[in-house]
């Protein structure tokens, strides 16, 4: 006997559905929308951070290179170069701004979409409201591990299904490795202290601060590549968990049983 609400796998419970139906929200077939259009955009903007941090590395590794020469007095490198290329990045940094602002802005939208389809299917499985995909991010202290939490809760209770109906316990080490080395390059940013324009790369004090802020920076941004990489590997995996959920269903059993929910709250106030 198949499930009544999803039609796709044996009633597992006495009320007639499946685990996974039984553990999910009434209704949770028609009203889940997997947040497909979101995730494509969303990947779009992270590949093009991606390959801004990469940018960035090769900038700054080029130009602690020639730093490097220059203290070690090395002929034949230009000391203004150091300078030039320092105030290169510099505007290459604040050219990239608008599409993190994006990147933000279009992550939390599938954040909080992503978050009300986690919600239908496991209600019960979250520690944090919804309001929080939004709020977490912006809250000081809370914002370190709160977005972290609805982001594994949301991975467990999208995770596929057996063929019995219950939940699988899929890897979180994407999770875990996305949020570590977030984390990490916004810590390293605000130690980063690059100084590209008005620098003189002739006072050899100024050129080993020039060092050290370059070397921060760049592993500031190999994190945030990293990061940015996982990122799209856990949007792209995330959406399709809560595609395959949507798609795992039988149309006539999950139309059939929204019209005998919808029948069995009406009836009651039409005989009344």
């Amino acid at each position: 006997m198949k499930c009544v609400a999803c039609g796709a796998r044996p009633v597992g419970t006495d009320s007639g559905r499946c685990f996974g139906c039984a553990e999910a929200a009434p209704g949770w077939a028609a009203a889940l929308r997997p947040a497909n259009g979101l995730a494509t955009a969303l990947n779009v903007l992270l590949g093009l951070g991606a390959v801004a941090a990469l940018a960035v590395v090769v900038l700054d590794v080029w130009l602690d290179v020639l730093a490097g020469q220059l203290l070690d007095g090395a002929d034949g490198v230009d000391p203004d170069t150091p300078a030039a290329l320092g105030s290169v990045v510099h505007t290459f940094n604040g050219a990239v701004v608008p599409v993190g602002l994006a990147t933000v802005v279009v992550f939390i939208l599938w954040f909080h979409r992503t978050r009300g389809n986690a919600d239908l299917l496991l209600p019960k499985g979250h520690r944090l409201g919804r309001g929080w995909t939004i709020g977490g991010w912006f809250t000081p202290i809370a914002m370190f591990w709160f977005p972290w939490q609805l982001m594994v809760d949301c991975w467990r209770a999208s995770a596929p299904l057996d063929a019995e109906g219950r939940r699988r316990t899929p890897s979180e080490s994407i999770v875990a490795v996305w949020w570590l080395t977030w984390m990490g390059s916004l810590i390293l940013g605000r130690l980063a202290t690059l100084k590209s324009t008005g620098f003189t790369v002739r006072d050899y004090a100024d050129l080993e601060s020039l060092r050290i802020g370059l070397r921060l920076e760049t592993a500031e941004e190999v994190l945030r590549l990293v990061a940015a990489i996982t990122a799209i590997l856990m949007v792209t995996r995330l959406t399709a968990m809560q595609r395959e959920r949507r798609a795992d269903i039988n149309p006539l059993a999950a139309r059939a049983a929204q019209e005998a929910r919808v029948q069995a709250v009406t009836t009651p106030s039409a005989s009344a």
